[in-house]
């Protein structure tokens, strides 16, 4: 089983992820992105690190292209080769920043409302 970070501002959105996803993954949410890189961050110490992280665009506190080039740039410092890091996949209702998300470094991008067999097909594609 997978454990996967699950980061959107909005409670129906990480309740769906999680329970789509309940069957092949251990799910923890955050629900901005400041508290988003302060899990991660927890966790890079932990026996059991995240596989995943499904990260949404638009939330308060910090965006999800601000927490995506946090993570790739403490990667990049640690010396982590690129698309060695961990892999992260936006999740968001708007198509104009998948550019960003993309330059930023994100492995895969899906666009809400999420349909469970294309999501877990991309996991799975990037997991397996």
């Amino acid at each position: 089983m997978w454990k996967i970070l699950v980061v959107d501002d909005n409670q129906n959105n990480c309740d769906l992820i999680c329970e789509i996803l309940a069957g092949i993954a251990e799910c923890d949410v955050a629900m901005n992105g400041k508290k988003a890189l302060e899990i991660y961050k927890a966790s890079l110490g932990a026996v059991r690190k995240y596989d995943m992280i499904l990260l949404d665009i638009a939330m308060p506190e910090m965006d999800g292209i601000e927490v995506l080039n946090r993570i790739r740039s403490d990667e990049e410092r640690k010396g982590v080769g690129v698309g060695k890091g961990i892999s992260i996949i936006m999740v968001t209702a708007y198509r104009e920043p998948f550019l960003d998300a993309f330059n930023g470094g994100c492995d895969d991008y899906i666009v809400k409302p999420v349909f469970p067999d294309e999501l877990i097909r991309k996991i799975r594609n990037k997991l397996s």
